[in-house]
């Protein structure tokens, strides 16, 4: 964290307090429009990816005021801010998940007071219909004086009575108790969430659907502003994976997550004024999902190259890189066991993992495991948070294995610096690397997640060929300089925000 902004955030952040500041000495345009922000698990606290996008938008949308408003498991943990904010944005807030937990019974009203229809209603968020109303479920939920605050309602006869109705139709199978706390502690996170305040502005724009993508739906409901979503991924799809292979979580409560999570996707998906998506592919999904497609917009992630540099130093042996979060989703066990066949035909090959690896400490530790096992301690480097465009003239190759991803700035970087890569079939990895239907050629080679073999295969084949390293990455920095230009990204991003705000009516 910078020393200037080390005064800001001493101590956990308060998710019931507004922090609000300007910088001494900024001119910020006086009738500048503010856009609210809202984020999920991501910036300030997490570094990289999104949130370097996120930082870069900001920077260059100097015409715009920013709020950020992000949403956080909890608040176990001191949080650490890993950016410096730039001086457009003014205002700052962080709410917590699992803030329900703080909160007491302050009503003992057990019935609610509700017509036929908003009963109807009710019923179905209860269900995680995607038919629901949600205009008429945002006055409803919202509004405490109508049916206490999360406690209060969870106290009701009407959700206990929802609640054994759906057991008896849906659930008879499975024992009542785990049903009921379950499907308690969901509601009481999204009731939390709903109930939040937020702050004032002119444009709401969720980064991802989820809690980020409901707040923005509240926000366009509640004060009549327009709600712009971007989805970097398809949210529910990744966490539909994540539920799919979690131990936390068994049998049929696996899939009441994964409804609860299209829930909340569809119902920001209806909502949203526009929706943006990185590349063709994941537009038609949220189309398949609930988009209209009128409202749906391509936006791609730029970079701008003129600040990356081209130049190899020289440097022993060979340099392969891997910029990530030490995370599961980026599949940092399949890249080792990779390397481990790399290393044998190559011993003058060194693997830099290069990036943050405290956000999973359990799967980091896991990695480190089997390193260990695998007798490769020597062979394989933890960065650690660095800055890439200082790295970059010690890579050869770039390497991503995730088992699933968006649109990945790591690619459009490494061929900022003319870098050659390797990345798994996965987002728009194939569309980057090898183009549609463009005239610039191969940047690298695609290969199938969670292939060690495959995966090692390519590496060793750019490893033995100098000539074809620098070929791929001249390529893939003509695409980019082309297709992914930041510049342009950043000014249709503008565009729409202008444009959205010229639109709207209510």
């Amino acid at each position: 964290m910078s020393r200037a902004n080390k005064s800001l955030y001493r101590g956990k952040i308060n998710p019931k307090k507004t922090r609000q500041w300007g910088k001494p000495g900024v001119d910020l345009k006086p009738d500048g429009k503010t856009i609210c922000l809202i984020l999920e698990g991501a910036y300030p606290y997490v570094a990289g990816g999104v949130s370097s996008w996120l930082q870069q938008m900001i920077t260059r949308m100097k015409n715009f005021r920013f709020k950020i408003l992000t949403v956080m498991a909890s608040d176990e943990k001191e949080l650490e801010i890993k950016y410096t904010f730039p001086d457009n944005i003014i205002e700052f807030r962080t709410i917590f998940l699992y803030s329900y937990l703080d909160v007491k019974q302050e009503r003992f009203r057990k019935k609610l007071i509700l017509t036929t229809e908003e009963r109807e209603q009710l019923r179905k968020f209860i269900l995680f219909d995607t038919n629901v109303d949600w205009d008429m479920i945002t006055d409803i939920i919202c509004r405490e004086d109508k049916i206490g605050n999360t406690v209060d309602f969870l106290m009701s006869y009407d959700f206990f009575d929802e609640l054994v109705v759906l057991y008896n139709t849906k659930y008879q199978g499975e024992g009542f108790n785990i049903f009921f706390w379950t499907f308690r502690s969901m509601l009481a996170t999204l009731i939390c969430v709903m109930q939040q305040s937020m702050p004032e502005a002119d444009l709401y724009h969720a980064i991802s659907t989820g809690y980020a993508g409901l707040m923005g739906l509240i926000a366009k409901n509640s004060y009549k502003k327009p709600f712009l979503l971007t989805e970097h991924g398809i949210y529910a799809r990744e966490r539909e994976e994540e539920l799919l292979k979690a131990d936390w979580v068994k049998g049929v409560y696996k899939h009441l997550w994964i409804d609860y999570f299209y829930f909340l996707s569809v119902g920001a998906y209806k909502t949203a004024n526009k929706t943006i998506a990185l590349f063709e592919h994941n537009k038609d999904i949220q189309v398949s999902l609930g988009v209209n497609p009128k409202k749906a917009l391509v936006i791609p992630n730029g970079v701008d190259d003129s600040t990356f540099p081209k130049h190899k130093d020289d440097h022993p042996g060979i340099n392969i890189g891997a910029i990530l979060r030490v995370v599961p989703i980026k599949d940092v066990k399949t890249l080792i066991r990779a390397f481990n066949f790399v290393v044998k035909a190559f011993p003058d090959a060194r693997l830099l993992l290069i990036g943050p690896a405290e956000e999973d400490e359990e799967y980091a530790k896991e990695c480190v495991n089997l390193i260990d096992d695998l007798g490769l301690n020597d062979f394989i480097i933890f960065t650690g948070r660095v800055n890439i465009k200082e790295y970059m003239p010690k890579i050869d190759i770039v390497v991503l294995t995730s088992i699933s991803e968006a649109q990945p700035l790591v690619i459009l970087e490494a061929y900022a610096c003319a870098t050659s890569v390797v990345a798994t079939d996965v987002g728009s990895c194939r569309e980057l690397v090898e183009g549609s239907n463009d005239e610039f050629g191969m940047g690298g080679i695609i290969t199938k997640p969670v292939s060690p073999k495959e995966t090692a295969e390519a590496i060793m084949k750019l490893c033995a060929d100098p000539e074809l390293r620098k070929e791929y990455g001249m390529n893939g920095l003509a695409r980019i300089r082309k297709m992914y230009n930041s510049t342009t990204v950043f000014r249709t991003y503008a565009r729409t925000y202008e444009q959205i705000l010229e639109d709207a009516t209510f």
